[in-house]
């Protein structure tokens, strides 16, 4: 019965008609997309985790650090998961990941280095040659941890000027 019913519907639809109610329906399916203001929240709930996790961290000793590092990893991996198709929003969110990998990554330096220093409180002839390269590695990662930090608030500032725009 209900195929019998289906085909004298088909057979009552034109060609004409059928392709005029499909271009209507590609506009209708189109248009319920998702609006910038939805991907705008998506992704600023995501990044916002970023903040949680830095007062999370208690410390700045080693084990601290690889928590650290691998909680943003983690953020990035969600960040980059985030569906969007608004281009400008796709900017924005390959920004947050390479941000976000860069501050995992130096705080997984800074926490290596750390432990290093810790093996190393037994004096050695090498002792000194290796706290000064060590504190070189520190130095270097919080220089990239900054960088990314600053680069964090740009980018903050620009989302949050492009989601309120009209």
């Amino acid at each position: 019965m209900i195929s019998t019913q289906f085909d004298r519907i088909a057979k009552s639809i034109s060609p004409a008609r059928l392709g005029v109610a499909s271009t209507v329906l590609a506009v209708l399916l189109v248009g319920c997309g998702e609006g910038k203001v939805a991907q705008c929240n998506k992704l600023i709930t995501v990044v916002n985790k970023g903040q949680q996790i830095s007062e999370s961290i208690k410390g700045m000793d080693a084990p601290a650090m690889r928590k650290l590092s691998t909680d943003l990893g983690g953020l990035s991996k969600e960040i980059s998961a985030v569906e969007l198709a608004d281009e400008k929003l796709k900017g924005f969110q390959g920004r947050f990941v390479k941000i976000y990998n860069d501050l995992s990554e130096a705080s997984a330096s800074v926490g290596t280095a750390l432990t290093e220093i810790e093996k190393n409180k037994k004096p050695t002839p090498e002792t000194p040659k290796k706290l000064k390269q060590l504190q070189a590695d520190v130095a270097a990662a919080s220089k990239t941890g900054e960088s990314a930090a600053n680069s964090e608030k740009k980018l903050v500032q620009e989302v949050n000027t492009y989601c309120s725009a009209k």
